[in-house]
């Protein structure tokens, strides 16, 4: 395959939605999305999943965030690499839902006092609109075009997909009812937001270590406090009041509009890459640094 510079966008364009849709996301997620933008999705976004209130006391009874931060976010990118890159048609990316479906069966079971952590359908469907509509979420927030008509497509048969692997605690997804298409996942995820949720201390706890372990991970001394100002507006103002992590000034939220406006601008100038997204996360794994991943 002849890449050049600029290669992604052709081989998508030669493909359906419909039926290529597992393709077109490895595509896309593989040599189109950098690390650090991985990193945006998953920690405030995290903080959005946890809004109900077990949500939080889970992530708080289980103690990974806020004592490996790190390992939490290498094993996070684990799954989503295989569900993502691998494709979920491969042996990896089955093996990876068999695997959550055991860790959630897992932590069910050993948390008699948190009961239905993982039976609410509604609490396996917003993850997974989440993860396919944050980018479109994010660009159109900031006045530019988003996601495409068939990229749209295509995240909505992989969120669809997905789904249908997973198990609540009573049993499997499988028949259970997921938005019909993008514009369904989107007024999901609208409605489930816009539900009441009360503050707890666990939302608390774990939504400040994710805020500094993300601004820790990817920004130096100086730049720590504007690191949190970026998790925060990431995560939007309703969770951080939730979770009491602050808001931020208007003229700290124009900064933050400004720099993920030209970082997402510069983005689609660059070439894509040529290394795998899955590839580039070993690199960084490896490295002797936490705080300097390796280019792409």
């Amino acid at each position: 395959m002849r890449r050049g510079y600029k290669w992604v966008d052709r081989e998508l364009a030669r493909m359906d939605p419909d039926t290529d849709w597992e393709r077109m996301i490895s595509l896309y997620v593989g040599h189109r999305v950098p690390e650090f933008a991985l990193a945006m999705m998953v920690y405030p976004g995290t903080m959005r999943m946890m809004q109900p209130g077990f949500g939080s006391a889970t992530l708080a009874h289980t103690g990974k965030l806020e004592r490996r931060p790190r390992r939490r976010f290498e094993d996070g990118n684990e799954f989503l690499m295989a569900w993502m890159v691998d494709g979920l048609s491969s042996a990896a990316g089955r093996k990876a839902a068999d695997r959550l479906n055991r860790i959630h069966l897992a932590i069910s079971r050993g948390t008699p006092h948190l009961p239905g952590n993982f039976d609410d359908v509604d609490d396996f469907v917003y993850p997974l609109v989440l993860l396919a509509t944050s980018a479109d979420r994010l660009e159109t927030s900031l006045g530019l075009p988003g996601t495409s008509e068939s990229m749209k497509t295509a995240w909505h048969h992989w969120a669809q997909a997905l789904f249908r692997l997973l198990e609540r605690e009573s049993g499997p997804l499988a028949d259970e009812a997921f938005p019909e298409d993008w514009d369904a996942m989107t007024e999901f995820a609208s409605k489930f937001e816009s539900r009441p949720y009360e503050a707890t201390e666990s939302g608390h706890r774990v939504a400040t270590a994710m805020m500094e372990f993300f601004a820790e991970r990817w920004f130096p001394v100086p730049l720590r406090a504007f690191g949190r100002d970026l998790t925060r507006y990431l995560a939007g103002e309703r969770v951080c009041r939730l979770h009491r992590i602050g808001w931020l000034s208007p003229r700290r939220e124009r900064a933050v509009r400004a720099f993920l406006k030209s970082a997402l601008l510069a983005r689609r100038l660059l070439p894509d890459y040529r290394r795998p997204l899955p590839e580039r996360l070993r690199r960084t794994r490896r490295g002797p640094s936490a705080t300097s991943p390796s280019p792409g």
